[in-house]
């Protein structure tokens, strides 16, 4: 009888589902702050457009990083 794989279980493929999620939210509204504080600081709307994006591409990197290690990609 063949042992299952590990890589196959659904609750890993739930967690892993759930903190894709997590992390892209939270980024992207860590970015926003960074923007809007950036905005009421140096003044203009283009700082909040620039941390979205910012918090944006870090949580694409993160969720990059996170499937890879998890995927085994």
């Amino acid at each position: 009888m063949n042992k299952p794989d590990p890589k196959d279980n659904p609750w890993r493929a739930a967690a892993l589902t759930s903190a894709i999620g997590i992390d892209l939210v939270v980024c992207l509204l860590a970015g926003y702050w960074f923007g809007e504080w950036l905005s009421h600081t140096l003044g203009g709307q283009f700082w909040l457009l620039g941390g979205f994006l910012l918090g944006l591409g870090a949580a694409v990197g993160s969720i990059y990083l996170m499937i890879k290690q998890y995927g085994g990609l």
